[in-house]
């Protein structure tokens, strides 16, 4: 083949400039079909790389206590302007700042919590709390968080608070404010919001008041001895005992006491002593087998009883001065124990206690109160007085009428008026007598006083009770000689009259005092008629010159044996022209 100058020879070399193009455009085709590939991979591990560092700084700007339920954190963001972001971000971070002092603050309380523990430890009154690590771990454990994104920021939020509680459901914050005080044998924490813990204590509270020497100058038997004690009180029938618990500085010592109403030595015989001794240890005191939540009030139905005189002045008005305040919510026990007595008074018994009464001569049981009186309060024979020991809760003879007419159904509350009521005549009731002290001419006074206008009953006192005081509540003048019959009188209508026929031999003061008195102090009229020699049974005993009307009053120095045989043994025959007088004045009295 021919030559020529454009053709290329035929040797195998080539210039540089074309090895170069060569190789570029081999670089370019090697370039274009793996490296954009491995580009990809690069870029993604950088962004990843920023992102990682974007969340890395921000945590700096995240608390790490979380935010309590009033912080409304993501409702906050998510309600934010785009534009003003940054913004709520800023005011987010200070109330993070804020909780976070907060949740030190409650860190500090817990660890004041803990050294209060350990300082109580070496205290005698433990105070003892529930689970108290648990609980101090439940508060600095309580950084419990969820994370939501919002707005494509991590926003930091608490679950709900729980607040770790102690014994009672009194918070734990709550409890490091606490007061120690004592109460009977038992102490009591009060934490700040008014919770009690009773924990235990050995304190002992007892009281024990006895009036054991008062004296009444003018009524020597009328201060008996009284004990009034509260605690913890033992009643044991068997051994006539009765225990108080006490330490031993309250020096209460032992005593013996007869809880009859009235002073007198010739009683002593016929009435039980009770002991009642103070005790240290639970080892002294016997096992409980009843307990009584109502106070205990013990007393003796021996004595003078089965008087009707002295059935009211030594036991029934010291009962009701007694026991009246705890409106029936009183047990009552009894030492030598009548049933036929305790029969003849159940109306007021039970009204005064609702409870069935213990018999301290039979009962083998030991019985616990926190209350009880050993004997019983009285001031005088039927007449109540203020006084500060013996009648403390300041009763009187008309709140005990009162009582009666109340127990008795008596509906009488005043007597006839003389005028009011045409043809309608006074009732007169005279209380006659079988033994002595009877007025002898008896017949002849019922005659005067019908010609005088009364309507007249003669009955003797006694028998059932409520009847007899039904019919003494009928009436509207009373009449009787000096004796247990006029203690009737009770049951008369306020402003009712009582005539008291007085026998010879100095007798007037036992008249007054015993009846005229306490008439007066019920609210009823009083008249009082005095018998003369000549109208005494006396005069035909002994000889005008004998010393019971010489100097009448050496008989009651002799003591009441001599009394009793003497002056109290006569009988009356009123001078009927003379008591007439009386007669009218009582009917002058029911007109005004």
């Amino acid at each position: 083949m021919g030559s020529s100058p454009y053709s290329r020879a035929a040797s195998n070399s080539k210039p540089s400039w074309d090895r170069k193009s060569k190789q570029n455009t081999k670089f370019g085709r090697n370039f274009g079909k793996f490296e954009p590939k491995k580009f990809s991979l690069g870029l993604m591990g950088f962004c990843s790389l920023m992102l990682l560092t974007f969340f890395s700084v921000s945590k700096l700007f995240h608390p790490s206590t979380p935010l309590s339920e009033n912080d409304e954190a993501v409702p906050f963001i998510e309600s934010a302007p785009n534009g003003k972001l940054d913004e709520e971000i800023a005011n987010l971070r200070s109330k993070f700042e804020d909780i976070g002092s907060r949740n030190n603050t409650t860190r500090n309380e817990s660890r004041k919590l803990e050294e209060l523990s350990a300082s109580n430890e070496t205290d005698s009154t433990e105070l003892v709390f529930t689970d108290l690590e648990t609980q101090k771990q439940k508060i600095e454990n309580n950084v419990n968080l969820k994370v939501y994104s919002v707005n494509e920021l991590a926003v930091i939020v608490s679950k709900e608070e729980e607040t770790p509680m102690i014994d009672k459901g009194v918070p734990l914050e709550d409890n490091l404010n606490m007061e120690l005080h004592s109460s009977d044998k038992q102490d009591v924490v009060t934490s700040n919001i008014g919770d009690e813990i009773e924990v235990e204590s050995t304190e002992i509270k007892s009281t024990l008041t006895c009036d054991e020497n008062s004296i009444d100058e003018g009524f020597p038997y009328a201060r008996p001895a009284i004990c009034e004690m509260t605690g913890e009180i033992t009643i044991n029938p068997v051994s006539s005992l009765v225990t108080i618990m006490s330490s031993p500085d309250q020096g209460y010592g032992e005593k013996k006491i007869r809880p009859y109403a009235r002073k007198d030595d010739y009683l002593f015989p016929k009435v039980k002593e009770i002991t009642l001794k103070s005790v240290f240890t639970e080892s002294d005191v016997p096992h409980c087998t009843i307990t009584h939540e109502a106070p205990a009030v013990l007393f003796s139905v021996s004595g003078y009883t089965g008087n009707f005189f002295h059935d009211m002045a030594d036991v029934l008005i010291p009962l009701f001065l007694t026991s009246y305040q705890f409106n029936g919510e009183v047990q009552f026990f009894v030492t030598n124990y009548d049933h036929k007595w305790i029969q003849k008074y159940r109306p007021i018994l039970g009204r005064l206690s609702r409870y069935s009464i213990v018999n301290l001569d039979r009962d083998k049981s030991v019985h616990c109160v926190k209350h009880a009186f050993l004997g019983l309060f009285r001031d005088r024979d039927l007449i109540i007085h203020l006084h500060p020991t013996r009648n403390p809760k300041n009763y009187n003879m008309l709140d005990f009428t009162k009582f009666l007419r109340q127990v008795y159904g008596l509906k009488r509350g005043t007597p006839i008026v003389l005028g009011d009521q045409l043809h309608k005549r006074p009732r007169m009731l005279i209380i006659s007598r079988k033994g002595t002290r009877r007025i002898s001419n008896l017949r002849e006074l019922v005659r005067l006083s019908k010609q005088l206008g009364f309507e007249v009953v003669v009955s003797e006192a006694g028998g059932n009770v409520k009847r007899y005081a039904q019919l003494v509540n009928s009436c509207d003048v009373m009449l009787a000689v000096h004796g247990a019959g006029l203690t009737n009188q009770i049951f008369l209508p306020p402003n009712a009259v009582v005539i008291q026929v007085v026998p010879w031999g100095k007798m007037d003061w036992m008249a007054t005092n015993f009846y005229g008195q306490p008439a007066i102090e019920m609210n009823l009229k009083y008249l009082e008629y005095s018998v003369s020699m000549d109208e005494s049974s006396l005069i035909k005993r002994y000889p005008r010159d004998h010393v019971v009307f010489k100097d009448p009053y050496s008989i009651h120095l002799q003591g009441w044996e001599a009394l009793s045989n003497v002056i109290m043994a006569q009988n009356v025959k009123l001078n009927l022209r003379r008591f007439r007088e009386t007669l009218l004045s009582a009917l002058d009295l029911l007109q005004e």
